[in-house]
């Protein structure tokens, strides 16, 4: 997996984690990107689309150079879908995979920030999704690792104005603005998690030389909280 860096990689990204589900190729630029809400049948749509994606491309499978996938925190569901689908093509065409954090793609949303970037994804029961981060120039900086924590706790973490970035900021904005004051930012727009900047943010960091493929064997998803399914088992058993 560290074959040379080709001029301009040819990349499929598949996006699973969010509000919506989709496929993206990039080479140079955003070539061709198709989204779904996510609510939709992840397995079935995301096979369906992939044809159609290559030919409005005008690309084949065996052109492609890399798949970069978002590994979560997200939909334990889609997360499942997403990484099997890079597992199976991997299979056949032995891709190299370019594995992303849900919590930094939301993050590179705003790559121009000079104020520290919280990305949060809603986990429910009260909790959340948490990373903090910052741009030195083109580099992120990561401040606090991806973690869960209780929605009580995040003022904590909070020590000067930052930027607070979600798919559904919504949920939590009066309780943030109230406790957290003027360290409560908000971006000029509603980031949404799409396989089209997860190209991009994979070509980014390719770039830099801070991302290694990997084989989609050895790949997990980065849940950080256990299914609901898994909690219901665990309680039975005690």
């Amino acid at each position: 997996m560290e074959a040379p860096l080709k001029k301009e990689p040819l990349i499929l990204a598949i996006e699973t984690s969010g509000k919506f589900g989709g496929l993206a190729l990039y080479r140079e630029t955003l070539l061709e990107e198709i989204n779904f809400y996510a609510k939709d049948s992840y397995s079935k749509r995301l096979f369906q689309i992939l044809p159609f994606l290559l030919d409005k491309g005008g690309v084949s499978l065996q052109e492609i150079d890399y798949l970069a996938v978002d590994i979560g925190p997200g939909s334990f569901t889609g997360l499942r879908i997403g990484l099997s689908l890079a597992k199976a093509l991997s299979l056949v065409y032995d891709f190299p995979v370019l594995p992303l954090s849900s919590l930094e793609i939301l993050a590179y949303s705003f790559y121009s920030s000079t104020q520290p970037i919280i990305a949060l994804i809603d986990a429910y029961s009260k909790e959340v999704f948490v990373g903090i981060y910052k741009f030195e120039g083109k580099n992120l900086q990561t401040l606090i690792e991806p973690g869960l924590y209780p929605l009580k706790e995040i003022p904590s973490l909070i020590k000067e104005p930052t930027l607070f970035i979600s798919e559904t900021i919504e949920k939590w904005e009066s309780f943030f603005r109230e406790t957290l004051r003027e360290r409560f930012l908000l971006p000029p727009f509603q980031p949404v998690l799409r396989a089209g900047l997860l190209s991009q943010v994979a070509k980014l960091k390719l770039e830099l030389n801070q991302i290694k493929p990997e084989r989609a064997e050895d790949i997990l998803p980065l849940y950080l909280k256990a299914s609901e399914a898994e909690r219901k088992r665990c309680f039975s058993i005690s």
